[in-house]
């Protein structure tokens, strides 16, 4: 008898521990439909209907080829007092370095529920880096948040240089550094939308309402862009020298702009979309880090130069033969100089300038219905920004062509 009580007693506290968690599972099942609804009722109640529809089907799941070119110059002017130009009397030397890798293919997913969402993407190509998207937009207002990280070792270079009398130009030539140059970049993009009632900029990029009708608004831009370009390893050293020392860069922009965005719609479940938006930087911090190193990059012509400067003593920066500076071999394929380069921190040049005038910009065309969505979209930025003879200008486009479909 007192088994089949214990089995008895047994089964029911089983029971009653699967209803506790029962309840509990439908007590979050019921926090989430609520949040949800939240979520919703703010969508439908901010639109006006017979301009933009809100989907019955909330969740997306998006697969998208992603195409991106990024274009960083670095100009920089090397006066007659400069190292490389002491022997040629009252010379000059302008030279752009361009850091454009090959146009970067990415494949990515992106899933999201209204206009919150997340996407990552992986590159096709090498040294293409990584791409990650966050995501959170409503009818009248938008948060993306972008982060690229990549390395190349191709550039191209043009030379102007003047000396004796005599001017040398050379355009678009071939180049590639000893080491890997780096560029990160992390980008924070925001916007209201004055006329979220009839239009929404969310129909053109990120599909979670649907434009019936044609619309525009002015538009609230505000942006964080955060990049850094970094070639400080010993082997670039020939770079840093032609850059007047500067060996790492760091740029902190926040910009602030009124531009003007449109959605047409010519037929039935088809939006084309523009969107112009000039901005200027109310902050903008530049830090460049100088580098010394223990070669002169102008070539040596002594065969002897080995036994000449002798052992370098890097406690006191210099050579036996008490030089600071050795030449490296003329001949490109000697290399040796790579074994013993080395390179220091010197110092760091903060700058803080304003009203530096950026431009941004979006075309897009989409295709809706209400299970699933085609659209094709692109943007545009371009920074820059100067300290002493260096400028550097950071073009960057992107085009996302988007698969996407709603349940």
């Amino acid at each position: 008898m007192n088994s089949k009580r214990i089995l008895i007693l047994t089964v029911l506290s089983a029971f009653v521990a699967l209803g506790t968690y029962a309840q509990k599972e439908s007590w979050l099942s019921r926090k989430l439909k609520k949040g949800k609804a939240y979520i919703d009722t703010m969508l439908v109640n901010n639109v006006d209907t017979n301009y933009i529809e809100i989907p019955k089907n909330p969740w997306r799941v998006v697969i998208y080829p992603k195409f991106n070119e990024v274009d960083l110059r670095m100009t920089s002017t090397l006066r007659s007092d400069h190292a490389l130009l002491k022997d040629l009397g009252d010379a000059s030397l302008s030279w752009t370095m361009r850091i454009n890798p090959p146009l970067a293919t990415y494949v990515g997913a992106w899933v999201g529920y209204r206009g919150l969402g997340i996407g990552y993407s992986i590159p096709l190509l090498r040294n293409a880096g990584r791409y990650w998207t966050v995501s959170s937009t409503g009818t009248k207002y938008g948060l993306i948040f972008s982060l690229r990280r990549f390395k190349t070792q191709d550039m191209r270079v043009d030379l102007q240089a003047n000396a004796f009398g005599e001017s040398y130009h050379a355009k678009d030539v071939e180049y590639q550094s000893y080491a890997p140059v780096w560029v990160r970049s992390v980008f924070i993009d925001g916007y209201y939308v004055f006329n979220g009632r009839r239009y929404s900029q969310d129909a053109a990029y990120n599909q979670s309402v649907i434009q019936r009708r044609s619309a525009g608004s002015l538009l609230l831009g505000l942006s964080w862009y955060q990049s850094s370009v970094d070639f400080s390893d010993k082997l670039n050293s020939d770079i840093i020298e032609a850059a007047n020392q500067i060996g790492k860069i760091k740029v902190q922009q926040a910009n602030i702009g009124i531009g003007y965005g449109y959605n047409w719609v010519p037929a039935r479940n088809w939006l084309f979309n523009i969107m112009v938006m000039p901005t200027i930087s109310v902050y903008n911090r530049v830090e460049a880090t100088e580098y010394d190193s223990n070669y002169n990059f102008s070539y040596a012509t002594d065969l002897n130069i080995d036994e000449i400067y002798g052992a370098w003593n890097p406690e006191t920066h210099s050579w036996a033969n008490g030089e600071r500076k050795k030449p490296i071999p003329l001949n490109f394929e000697d290399v040796s100089w790579q074994k013993d380069v080395e390179l220091w921190e010197t110092g760091t040049d903060i700058n803080k300038t304003r009203w530096n005038i950026n431009i941004n910009g979006r075309a897009g065309i989409t295709y809706n219905s209400k299970k699933f969505f085609v659209n094709v979209y692109g943007q545009v930025h371009r920074f820059s920004y100067k300290r002493n003879d260096t400028k550097v200008k950071l073009y960057e486009w992107y085009i996302n062509t988007q698969f996407g479909v709603r349940f």
